[in-house]
């Protein structure tokens, strides 16, 4: 386990040597993204919803989170309400990421990451709870992580189930930049838990931290192949990020935004420069239905109205559905392509007609 004190001496020294805020490190030439050939057809699964933010298939419909507060249960295109919280439904605040038991079909339990006012103040948690067999209300709901920093913007809050059967935790910096780099603070990290939420016993820093240095990351999945974990995240002004995730890691904010000149600090494997398209959800899929040879990262995007797609193998780079939906905020994979949510009714994007909607993405 790392010293304490050393590792904040480190911080320490890599902070005066930023200076004030943080270090941009400028790509010469903006990135430009590859085109796409392919075919698809966008199908409906479900329209009028409210900031859908995370979706799991569960059973024979979907399992999704809308931000205000609401678990709904869609089903051959009707939407239902399974339970309402009373969370803290202020600016990127409120019921975000889900996850599933992957023995469901036995315990019925899911998990999901909120955000609740305590003392007038914004704090997140992790809470896990039992599904009625009918897909119409929860029981024995507990809290099993609570105490993260929390505000109106930078929250995080993606929950997914690890290779390990371990429960991987997004967290963002809470607006306070600092917190980013305390490795006692669970803000601007990601965790790993168990599913009673106690810390897996070989984490690096004796407590819930995975990895540290984060500003806002929001999506998370394992390369099917190599089992590498990988994020998307947040940038500032542009600099947005994909990082592939290492045990004790620090991934540089806010020393560092986008790639790092200090070892210590270790570099996204790719972003964006001076260009913004905010990475939300994210999921390996198999590139083959894009024409594509290899596994690829695919990632929702909400400023950039795209899927941005990237290739561990190649680090090329494309995108696809630019415009096509508006702003996306997640992206799971299906078996006949993949499944978005579009997030036009966050107080950020232009309604639609029949926003907010989750689509298949149908390949042909």
């Amino acid at each position: 386990m790392l010293d304490r004190r050393r590792f904040l001496k480190l911080v320490g020294a890599g902070a005066i040597l930023a200076g004030l805020g943080y270090v941009a490190l400028r790509i010469v030439s903006r990135p430009e993204y590859g085109e796409i050939e392919a075919e698809f057809e966008l199908v409906d699964l479900a329209t009028g919803l409210t900031i859908p933010w995370a979706v799991r298939i569960v059973g024979d419909g979907l399992l999704v989170t809308e931000r205000p507060g609401r678990l709904v249960y869609i089903e051959d295109g009707a939407s239902s309400v399974v339970y309402s919280f009373d969370v803290a439904a202020v600016g990127e605040a409120g019921l975000l990421g889900l996850e599933v038991d992957p023995d469901f079909e036995a315990n019925r339990r899911i998990y999901l990451y909120m955000s609740v006012y305590r003392d007038g103040d914004i704090v997140n948690r992790v809470v896990r709870a039992r599904l009625d067999p009918d897909y119409r209300g929860l029981s024995n709901i507990e809290t099993i992580l609570d105490g993260i920093p929390g505000a109106n913007i930078h929250d995080g809050g993606r929950i997914r189930l690890g290779p390990d059967g371990y429960l991987y935790v997004t967290t963002g910096d809470a607006n306070i930049p600092s917190l980013a780099q305390d490795p006692e603070s669970l803000a601007g990290k990601i965790l790993r838990i168990g599913l009673d939420g106690e810390p897996h016993p070989d984490n690096p820093f004796g407590n819930e931290v995975y990895s540290l240095g984060h500003r806002n990351p929001q999506g998370l999945d394992w390369h099917p192949v190599t089992g590498e974990l990988y994020s998307s995240e947040h940038g500032p002004i542009g600099h947005d990020e994909i990082n592939r995730i290492v045990p004790g890691g620090n991934y540089g904010w806010p020393i560092y935004a986008g790639y790092s000149r200090d070892e210590r600090y270790i570099s996204p494997v790719f972003e964006t420069g001076d260009r913004t398209i905010a990475p939300s959800g994210a999921s390996f899929i198999d590139g083959r239905i894009l024409g594509l040879d290899d596994y690829v990262f695919a990632v929702a995007c909400l400023r950039g109205s795209q899927v941005f797609i990237y290739s561990p193998n190649s680090g090329s780079t494309y995108s696809i559905l630019s415009g096509t939906l508006g702003r996306l905020r997640e992206l799971i994979p299906h078996y006949e392509g993949f499944i978005i949510a579009t997030s036009n009714r966050d107080g950020r994007g232009a309604p639609r007609d029949g926003d907010d909607r989750i689509v298949l993405v149908k390949m042909g």
